[in-house]
């Protein structure tokens, strides 16, 4: 399996923000483990508030429907999603997939 880089890019509307992020968050962590997703986490220092999130998968479509449920990304909070792939060139997270 791959393992893909997801940026999420926040809508500057903090205050639905505040309101759905209980059920952002339990959405997110129904992915992990078997769901695909590695780690996820807000990012700091950037021009808008963002996050990233790790997962293993087969491909880049398989990411986006694990993600498109999310009720930020249905409620429009998410003002831009990306999704690349990323290799692990140095270093290690831990998965069996790395040798």
């Amino acid at each position: 399996m791959t393992i893909y880089a997801v940026t999420y890019r926040y809508a500057d509307n903090p205050e639905v923000i505040a309101e759905h992020r209980p059920a952002h968050r339990d959405y997110i962590a129904t992915l992990l483990g078997g769901g695909g997703l590695i780690a996820s986490g807000r990012t700091e220092g950037g021009d808008t508030p963002s996050a990233l999130l790790l997962f293993e998968a087969d491909s880049v479509g398989e990411v986006e429907k694990l993600l498109d449920p999310d009720p930020f990304w249905t409620l429009g909070v998410i003002e831009k999603r990306e999704i690349v792939e990323w290799t692990v060139s140095l270093g290690s997270l831990g998965l069996d997939s790395e040798r």
